[in-house]
């Protein structure tokens, strides 16, 4: 009889030791990166905009979004800055997401120097980083890919139209948007750099920036018009917030210049579709920001489930104009947030 009891006290020894294994085999598998483990999704990933309030980022959003509703393994937490101005914050946001061991983070640098320490210390932790919408300074910076708009053929896209605008003559002001920022300078070296090939047009003006926000461009582009607003017969802004507040100015002056003077933008808006309805503003180069979210964060994606990833995705630049602004395709790009 004790010796019943005994191997029915064994059994119950061993049961239970197969049932502790049991468990620990599913917490293991649970904590691991597999698809869907224990029913979550299994990686995380950031995606770190320049800011959060413009239109534009807005509309990469949905890109991101998009494809973290067909991913059923991956999950997108967006979180930028407050200000587009705020590159501090920006370098405090990757810092805070490397600590918290996300898997994957998606980058778009505020200032293309001042990001690069803290993109490096990601990739040396083992987190790959995609970036998107603005590169780095170095181009050695071991990133999975980099995710934007050919910015430079912007630029030179804006350029040709100026000079069909001017018949090949006048005076033009180029106002840059930020220092550090690589998209725009790229998109302002190739206004210049195409510009220069026609000899009567002429810069006047090609070293003022119109900041991080439309307040800030408002006020550049008052300083501007009160020195060359006599004299100038087209305007290049070189992203939305710079646009806007040039617009602003314009209609503003007592010249009456708002539809006189040439003026050249990129990106969309509200205040820039109405513009281009009005005559006010003549064109606007337009990238693609909600393919810019979605294949940034499908990039990442390949990356973490093994696949082989482009280096550079292009993601491709449009024209709008008063004339072919109806037509669907570019009809999508101005109101990049309609539809799913």
């Amino acid at each position: 009889m004790l010796m019943e009891r005994g191997r029915t006290t064994t059994d119950m020894k061993m049961t239970h030791v197969f049932a502790v294994l049991a468990c620990s085999m599913v917490l293991a598998m649970g904590c691991g990166n597999s698809p869907n483990a224990g029913g979550k999704k299994s990686f995380r990933v950031a995606v770190i905009p320049k800011g959060t309030s413009h239109e534009f980022w807005k509309s990469v959003e949905k890109g991101a979004r998009r494809a973290d509703a067909e991913l059923s393994d991956l999950d997108v937490i967006w979180k930028g800055p407050t200000g587009e101005g705020d590159a501090a914050q920006q370098i405090s946001l990757v810092e805070s997401f490397i600590a918290d061991r996300v898997d994957g983070i998606c980058l778009a640098p505020l200032d293309a120097r001042a990001l690069e320490t803290p993109v490096k210390q990601a990739i040396a932790a083992g987190i790959p980083v995609v970036i998107f919408d603005s590169g780095l300074s170095s181009k050695d910076v071991a990133i999975t890919s980099y995710v934007a708009t050919d910015n430079h053929h912007g630029g030179e896209l804006a350029a040709q139209e100026m000079v069909r605008l001017l018949g090949g003559k006048g005076n033009v002001i180029l106002m840059r948007y930020a220092i550090g920022s690589e998209s725009t300078e790229l998109r302002e070296s190739g206004f210049l750099d195409a510009l220069a090939k026609s000899q009567d047009v002429h810069v006047l003006s090609s070293d003022k920036h119109g900041g991080p926000d439309e307040a800030h461009a408002i006020e550049a582009g008052e300083n501007l018009l009160s020195t060359f607003g006599d004299k100038v017969d087209g305007i290049f802004c070189s992203n939305e917030s710079s646009t806007a507040g040039m617009l602003t100015v314009l209609r503003r002056d007592t010249r009456k210049l708002a539809g006189k003077v040439k003026v050249l933008g990129f990106d969309s808006s509200a205040h820039i579709v109405d513009a281009l309805n009005e005559g006010v503003l003549h064109g606007t180069v337009l990238q693609d920001p909600v393919q810019i979210g979605y294949r940034s964060v499908m990039a990442m994606h390949d990356k973490l489930t093994g696949k082989n990833v482009k280096p550079r995705i292009e993601t491709g630049e449009t024209l709008a104009t008063k004339e072919n602004m109806g037509t669907p395709r570019v009809h999508e790009l101005l109101f990049p947030l309609e539809g799913k």
